[in-house]
């Protein structure tokens, strides 16, 4: 057992507190007790030893583990990518190729419906005949409170287009072509303004820029049984300009 003592000028001397006491300089081991302790201490260092090498195994299998799910995840991604971008380039494809297909059904439909009504040319002409165009009398409020009137101009103009089409695919096809594609412009007027007339008078840059030009304000469309095909009704703020060959009936020149 180990000894608690002081260190004297001729040796030592045990004091009675032991470890506690505050004279107590030395200890006193026996060979097997130091030999224990320094098993214990080195025993002690091999387990931190161990536990080191075993953390660092650890973080390395778990960085090995997150690399190659990192990996994995990049691998993934660049397939999903790849693909989506396959994808996307089959549907740009079939789309361009349904738009082709589609512009062709029309063309073709457009012809038939020239040929039909015995337009000429019958590849060169628009589809659409002005049928007539009128004055209007337009009514409104000013200010919400007077009633006023203007005189704009009402267009009919016979489409391509037979009545055995939905009115959604008129429509739309009617817009698309003589707004947007701009037939209309043929005619003279000049553009679109999706608003009411009083609205539209009101707004600076129709006041800055337009006020001098032939304007859309108001469309709607309708079914002539007797022809067999729509028409669309413009109501547009200044008479037609000459209206070309490929949009009348006949050729009066």
């Amino acid at each position: 057992m180990a000894e608690f003592v002081k260190k004297m000028a001729l040796g030592y001397k045990a004091v009675p507190g032991g470890y506690s006491d505050g004279e107590c300089s030395h200890v006193i081991l026996t060979k097997t007790e130091y030999e224990n302790q320094n098993w214990e201490i080195k025993k002690a260092e091999r387990n931190v030893t161990d536990i080191t090498v075993e953390c660092s195994r650890q973080i390395r299998q778990a960085e090995s583990e997150a690399e190659r799910k990192i990996k994995a995840a990049e691998e993934t991604s660049i397939m999903q990518i790849s693909e989506m971008k396959r994808q996307l380039e089959k549907e740009q494809e079939e789309s361009a190729y349904q738009r082709r297909l589609n512009e062709n059904l029309l063309r073709i439909n457009r012809e038939r419906a020239n040929a039909d009504r015995k337009l000429k040319p019958k590849k060169g002409h628009t589809g659409y005949v002005v049928v007539n165009s009128k004055e209007y009398e337009y009514k409104y409020r000013e200010d919400k409170r007077t009633l006023t009137s203007v005189m704009l101009w009402q267009t009919i103009l016979e489409s391509p287009y037979k009545v055995k089409f939905s009115v959604e695919q008129a429509r739309k096809q009617m817009y698309e072509e003589l707004f947007k594609n701009h037939i209309i412009g043929k005619i003279g007027v000049y553009g679109y303004w999706d608003i009411d007339y009083e609205n539209m008078i009101e707004n600076e840059l129709y006041k800055t820029e337009y006020i001098d030009k032939n304007i859309a304000v108001k469309y709607q469309l309708q079914a002539n049984y007797k022809t067999g095909f729509w028409e669309i009704i413009i109501l547009h703020t200044k008479p037609l300009e000459n209206v070309p060959d490929d949009m009348m009936r006949y050729n009066y020149s």
